[in-house]
């Protein structure tokens, strides 16, 4: 599953989240690192946490959050796919609405 944020500026919206994750404005959302030095995102109510990964992917004029998971927890369910990329389109809808000019969502 993926969302496409389509947007001028691929590193301004990038850099909102990042910042309203790290100053506490997403109280449930937190940033993680993989071994490669990935940013990745996880819904951190206790139900949640790290049960699926939002991983960024940066295109000239997109960012692509997809679906990925923590090799050792192996893949998560279709419905814990959906919840995350449900709730990460939420955020993105909400609080960067003026970073983007359109969301794709795949399943």
């Amino acid at each position: 599953m993926r969302i496409d944020a389509v947007t001028k500026n691929p590193s301004q919206l990038l850099h909102a989240i990042q910042k309203a994750i790290k100053d506490g404005t997403l109280k449930t959302w937190e940033a993680r690192e993989d071994d490669k030095k990935n940013i990745l995102y996880t819904h951190v109510p206790e139900q949640w946490v790290d049960k699926a990964l939002i991983q960024l992917t940066t295109g000239a004029a997109k960012v692509s959050f997809t679906i990925n998971w923590w090799a050792n927890k192996g893949e998560p369910s279709q419905e814990i796919k959906g919840y995350y990329i449900g709730r990460f389109t939420e955020i993105l809808l909400v609080h960067f609405r003026n970073y983007f000019d359109r969301l794709e969502t795949y399943a």
